[in-house]
């Protein structure tokens, strides 16, 4: 029996630690697949350590992981992210670009229906002749079928905890560069003398810890 869940604004059917969200869904391996639907991974990991890590960071995306299991016969698709789930998945797109999408879900039977969509939305727009810049640009900018397939493999945790959850990645971000630049600070011949005043003894503690 399939419990009903009530979708989310900010996480979508997934659960919620203070600023952070999960997505897991699952899908289907198309049978004889296995191995395009692993390099195909392979190609949106990589797409994402190729991104820019400030434009990663505007999307919200904090994590993101592919996982075969059951023999290669099933896929999950599981990420985090710190915005609210609709703007997210089209954020996620414009960092990734749609066909990165579109290059592994192909593969798996809930995600087939992508390709025809896609095809179907191009015709629709009348793009057939545009370059694919432009077709790109025209599908990252429509999202829904795209939002539809993975709200329907998604199943939210049943429990959920994220260790940094109450820190959003440019706090973090901010919090690393702050350190290191007191770190020079604290290596400067004059340092000493300088955190004598009684106004700087709150840094001096934290940078005891």
């Amino acid at each position: 029996m399939q419990t009903n869940v009530t979708l989310n604004k900010k996480s979508g059917k997934g659960k919620t630690d203070r600023v952070i969200s999960e997505m897991a869904t699952f899908f289907t391996v198309k049978p004889g697949q296995a191995e395009e639907l692993r390099q195909a991974c392979e190609r949106f990991a990589a797409v994402a350590l190729q991104a820019d890590p400030k434009v990663v960071q505007k999307s919200g995306l904090r994590d993101s992981r592919h996982v075969l299991f059951d023999n290669d016969q099933r896929l999950l698709w599981a990420t985090t992210f710190e915005t609210e789930w609709d703007p997210y998945i089209d954020d996620a797109v414009l960092v990734m670009g749609f066909r990165a999408f579109v290059d592994w879900m192909q593969y798996t039977v809930e995600g087939s229906s992508i390709i025809k969509s896609m095809q179907a939305s191009v015709s629709a727009g009348g793009l057939s002749t545009a370059s694919t810049g432009e077709i790109e640009q025209f599908l990252s900018a429509n999202t829904s079928d795209l939002k539809r397939i993975l709200q329907s493999t998604q199943a939210p945790a049943v429990g959920y905890w994220n260790m940094l959850a109450d820190q959003t990645t440019p706090q973090i971000r901010k919090a690393q560069r702050v350190e290191a630049a007191f770190q020079q600070v604290l290596d400067h011949p004059e340092a000493a003398q300088a955190f004598e005043h009684p106004a700087l003894k709150p840094l001096l503690e934290q940078a005891a810890d």
